[in-house]
């Protein structure tokens, strides 16, 4: 059997879900949660966006600079015995 509320609650739950899912997160919200929900969303994705861009650019960065230094000289064959 199982218990009916727990049944209802996982079907409104999986409803909920695909409703976000399609609408964006915060759907479900009271309109002023929503809104202060959406703008703190919005505020993470653009600081997450320039922490990648700034990762992007230290790494081609230190890319460039390994390929100027040029191959890193061979070890002496006394050193690999």
């Amino acid at each position: 059997m199982g218990n009916p509320a727990m049944v209802k609650r996982k079907h409104s739950e999986k409803l909920r879900k695909k409703y976000e899912q399609r609408l964006g997160p915060g759907v479900y919200m009271p309109k002023d949660e929503r809104l202060v929900f959406n703008a703190a969303a919005e505020k993470a994705i653009a600081a997450a966006v320039a922490e990648k861009k700034k990762y992007d650019a230290e790494k081609k960065a230190a890319k460039l600079k390994k390929k100027a230094a040029g191959p890193a000289p061979a070890a002496p064959e006394a050193a690999k015995k």
